[in-house]
C-alpha cells in the first residue's frame, strides 16, 4: 500500500510541513521531526507521552512535558534517542522553539497536534 493510500485509510494521519531549510541537515531537528511523525500517524496510546513532550516544549502551559517513565523506560531505543536528540537541539538552539523546525507556520502544526491529543492550556483543563 502506498503512503498516500495509508494516509487515506488512517483518519488520524496528519501531514507535516517539511523541515525548514536551515534545519534540514540538523540531526536534532530531524529527530524532532521523527517524533512529530510518530504523533501524526497515531492518536493516543503510547504516542500521548511523545505528544505531551513535544507540546510541553512548545508551551509548558499546554502540557507538562510528557510521562518521564514512558519516555525513559518504555520507549524503544530509536524513540528514546530521538527524545534525547530533540532535547539537545532545544538546548543548543535556545533562540528557536520546537515549532521553528518546520517551514512555514509551525504554530499551525502545534495547534493540530494539541487538538488531536486534547492537550490545551492547563488552566483551561482545570476549569
Amino acid at each position: 500500500m502506498s503512503r498516500t493510500a495509508k494516509q487515506r485509510s488512517n483518519p488520524h494521519h496528519q501531514t507535516l510541513p517539511p523541515l525548514r531549510k536551515m534545519f534540514a541537515d540538523d540531526p536534532g531537528a530531524q529527530a524532532a521531526y521523527r517524533l512529530f511523525e510518530l504523533c501524526c500517524s497515531h492518536a493516543g496510546g503510547s504516542t500521548t507521552a511523545i505528544a505531551t513532550f513535544l507540546i510541553g516544549l512548545y508551551n509548558s502551559q499546554y502540557a507538562s512535558g510528557g510521562d518521564p517513565a514512558w519516555l525513559c523506560i518504555w520507549s524503544d531505543d530509536a524513540t528514546f534517542d530521538d527524545v534525547i536528540a530533540t532535547m539537545r537541539w532545544i538546548r543548543q538552539n535556545s533562540q528557536y522553539e520546537i515549532h521553528h523546525i518546520f517551514a512555514g507556520d509551525g504554530g499551525d502544526t502545534m495547534l493540530e497536534l494539541m487538538r488531536r491529543f486534547g492537550l490545551w492550556p492547563l488552566a483551561a483543563q482545570e476549569g
